[in-house]
């Protein structure tokens, strides 16, 4: 994680402290306590949506809660940011009252599981290929690791499965459990995540689920035209008796086409090659020329971060903090991010006017700098910021 996720901390904390002021319904006394934060479906308050995730039945429903939150919070926390989280997690929460209201819960219901099915649904989006360890009880405990994938979808899978049985007959939540709640929950973080992503409002991750089921439907293209005949190694045509037919071959003009997409391909094409020969100023010629035509664009990690670097050496102050910003947007997750937007401070500060941009991204390095004398410089330029703007 590049962020410390202090909002996840403080739901723990929040849940457990309740907890232990004797809101719970561990017995009689505590359960009349209570009575009126649970959710009831057949009178729901709004203030019950918000109230019945902090409340839980005994130290069992506690603990299991707990658990999830913290396997599963904390990178989600550090991937949505502290505010988004809390949005996040708080909208979840509603969102799963609404759904056993309107799947025809009849049981007042409590519990952080809903949200904490949010946080998991969202987790199964962002992070698939992460590894869980599960402890199994087989007279005593084996652990053993599994795909965040398997596990969250079987989770998913499992709730869903059950949630359907019961509609089939009244509610009143097997074993006391709100399966309609945990199924809204995690649709709802699978949803919300997976549209986030494609609308690039959260980093792309080569690794993240969208990604993963392209990859998969590639490779299905690729397989069934090995099937058709084609040989990728040595290609020789589609295999008579399948439905290929021999065709005249001809010569193709080696001329790009003038279209916005040739174009661009042919500009990161020369800012590969320049790159290649350590021709730096090249590549950032070609890439400012990239920058003018391509929507969105973007190079791989390293060459960005190159470019950046050489534009700003080069004292093209406000190209070098356009590359340096589309970086983060992309490359959120980068190690050294908070250099990044040191650097980003420093440009907007010293050379662009930009006061407003300069203290946004100064206040982010310092929330993340550990070396000492990145975070001195850091903050005595926020400081000669706000003389300046006096």
């Amino acid at each position: 994680m590049t962020h410390t996720p202090w909002v996840n901390y403080g739901l723990l904390a929040a849940n457990v402290l309740v907890y232990f002021l004797g809101f719970h319904a561990a017995d009689e006394a505590g359960y009349h306590r209570i009575k009126s934060y649970m959710l009831h479906p057949d009178s729901p308050a709004l203030a019950q949506f918000f109230t019945c995730m902090f409340l839980h039945g005994n130290f069992l429903h506690l603990a299991g809660n707990m658990v999830f939150l913290w396997v599963f919070g904390n990178a989600i926390n550090d991937r949505f940011g502290h505010a988004g989280y809390l949005a996040f997690y708080l909208a979840g929460g509603v969102l799963a009252g609404i759904g056993y209201v309107l799947l025809g819960g009849q049981a007042p219901v409590l519990g952080a599981s809903g949200a904490i099915s949010a946080v998991a649904g969202a987790y199964l989006v962002l992070l698939p290929r992460s590894r869980v360890t599960v402890l199994l009880l087989l007279y005593v405990f084996v652990p053993f690791e599994v795909s965040s994938l398997y596990f969250l979808a079987f989770q998913f899978a499992w709730n869903l499965a059950l949630t359907m049985g019961e509609l089939t007959g009244p509610y009143s939540g097997a074993g006391g459990v709100a399966y309609a709640a945990h199924s809204s929950g995690y649709a709802f973080g699978i949803a919300t995540a997976a549209a986030l992503l494609a609308m690039r409002v959260l980093p792309r991750d080569a690794f993240d689920l969208l990604n993963l089921i392209r990859a998969h439907h590639r490779r299905g293209r690729y397989q069934r035209m090995v099937a058709q005949g084609h040989d990728p190694f040595n290609f020789v045509g589609p295999r008579l008796g399948h439905g290929g037919r021999w065709v005249r071959s001809r010569s193709a003009g080696q001329t790009t086409p003038d279209t916005p997409s040739a174009k661009e391909l042919q500009f990161r094409r020369d800012i590969a090659e320049a790159l290649a020969r350590n021709d730096l100023s090249a590549a950032a010629q070609r890439y400012l020329q990239l920058v003018q035509i391509a929507d969105e664009p973007v190079l791989s990690r390293q060459p960005q971060l190159d470019i950046a670097n050489h534009l700003m050496a080069s004292e093209q102050h406000a190209a070098a903090a356009d590359a340096y910003e589309r970086f983060l947007k992309h490359y959120g997750n980068y190690e050294f991010s908070a250099d990044i937007c040191l650097m980003l401070g420093l440009l907007y500060g010293r050379y662009l006017n930009q006061a407003e941009s300069a203290e946004r991204y100064l206040r982010r390095a310092i929330d993340s700098l550990h070396d000492a004398r990145k975070l001195e410089l850091a903050r005595s330029e926020l400081q000669a910021l706000g003389h300046r703007r006096r």
